[in-house]
């Protein structure tokens, strides 16, 4: 009997583990035939129906395609073989799969990682639209920088493979996983006495301000690759959040309290390069763009993050009239947090992946020593409870664009 005993238990341990195993290890096609499925990759642009100016097609290098990672999927969502990475050459070549395969999955421009355990593991679907993937690199120097910029940008996409016979045809429309910033203008009122830089500030003491940086800070590096909605492609939730901004966190009034999180990565790429910030020659008592050299590539940064990605003004004014006291030279901020709401009722828009924006900020305020710098605040982590806040968006095509317009009075 205990013999009797001890082999049923081993038969009954034997069967758990075999269903274990059954949950995490996807069929890999079984005895069905091989097949052969050609693959059209368009982007979202593609037969859209959007409104007249309501598309901006892609001028960066970055996003021609380079190269693929092929998924295949059967009916319920297991996959079918191994992803399969494609250099841009062969492409248009028929992909090996069996005729079990029901939906593909496209990743492109992601570099063959089918080989260094990254899909380790992803036997479905849902458990792909979980591995999350970073934008940040760290250099030999300690340097960050971003891997999502104008010379390389992700897209993804999935559609359902009809078959004919054992040839297979899917046609995939490919999606921006980044949000683009192409724009910041910023605009002062006539009367401000501006300096145009930092050190024309100190050598003139009849100047009032001037703008000393524009940066992101908490900028999303942490982002799957398949959106939860596979239907409307949204929802770019990773599973674990991470950030990164233009300028280090550690001292005031940049300070991290979550410590949930680790504290947010420096990296000059969410930084405005200095010479961009110079007034216009054309527009009086403006900055037509900070970002003229570069635009910043960022994830999507979803309602559930408590950490919202924010753009920074810091300007240098001058408290006291005349005062040549370095002192008396003090930095304030203007800040917009993406899904704040204003001040005007209105909310900012979430950055969302697909999309790029254009954004105009007015600081209507006086910066006249003695008063109070225009409306800038002391700590840049909360928005600018003096500024209202106009946001317009008109939805063209990089993705979309959004135009966004910020009046700080």
């Amino acid at each position: 009997m205990k013999v009797k005993s001890l082999f049923l238990s081993m038969c009954a341990i034997a069967a758990l583990t075999s269903c274990s195993q059954s949950d995490d290890v996807a069929p890999t096609g079984g005895d069905a035939p091989e097949a052969k499925v050609i693959l059209k990759l368009e982007g979202d642009g593609v037969n859209a129906t959007r409104a007249p100016g309501a598309e901006e097609p892609a001028t960066e290098s970055g996003a021609a395609i380079k190269d693929v990672t092929v998924f295949f999927f059967n009916p319920t969502g297991f996959i079918v073989g191994k992803p399969q990475y494609i250099e841009a050459a062969s492409i248009g070549n028929p992909i090996t799969t069996t005729t079990n395969a029901a939906e593909v999955v496209v990743i492109a421009n992601l570099g063959d990682k089918t080989a260094d355990g990254t899909f380790d593991g992803i036997a479905s679907l849902s458990q792909l639209q979980k591995l999350d993937f970073s934008s940040i690199a760290t250099d030999g120097t300690g340097k960050v920088t971003v891997n999502q910029s104008k010379d390389n940008l992700y897209s993804s996409g999935m559609g359902e493979i009809t078959f004919n016979d054992n040839t297979g045809t899917a046609e995939v429309q490919l999606h921006f996983v980044a949000a683009r910033i192409k724009t910041v203008k910023i605009a002062w009122t006539a009367g401000q006495n501006y300096a145009a830089t930092e050190q024309a500030l100190k050598d003139d003491n009849t100047k009032w301000f001037t703008i000393k940086k524009v940066y992101m800070m908490t900028a999303q590096t942490n982002s799957p690759l398949i959106p939860a909605t596979t239907g409307t492609w949204k929802g770019f939730v990773p599973q674990s959040y991470a950030f990164a901004g233009g300028v280090a966190w550690g001292a005031a009034p940049w300070t991290w309290a979550d410590n949930n999180i680790g504290e947010p990565k420096q990296t000059d790429d969410y930084l405005a390069v200095a010479a961009d910030l110079v007034e216009s020659i054309s527009n009086a008592n403006q900055i037509d763009n900070a970002l003229a050299s570069k635009s910043w590539y960022l994830f999507e940064n979803s309602p559930a993050s408590t950490h919202p990605t924010g753009l920074v003004i810091e300007v240098l004014w001058r408290s006291k009239n005349e005062s040549a006291e370095p002192g008396d030279l003090l930095p304030k901020y203007f800040t917009m947090y993406f899904g704040e709401s204003g001040t005007s009722g209105t909310t900012q828009p979430l950055l969302t992946a697909g999309k790029t924006y254009d954004m105009a900020l007015s600081l209507k305020g006086s910066f006249k020593p003695g008063g109070n710098a225009g409306g800038g605040g002391d700590d840049p982590t909360k928005p600018s409870v003096d500024a209202t806040v106009t946001v317009t968006v008109t939805v063209a095509h990089w993705t979309t664009t959004d135009e966004i317009t910020k009046d700080f009075q």
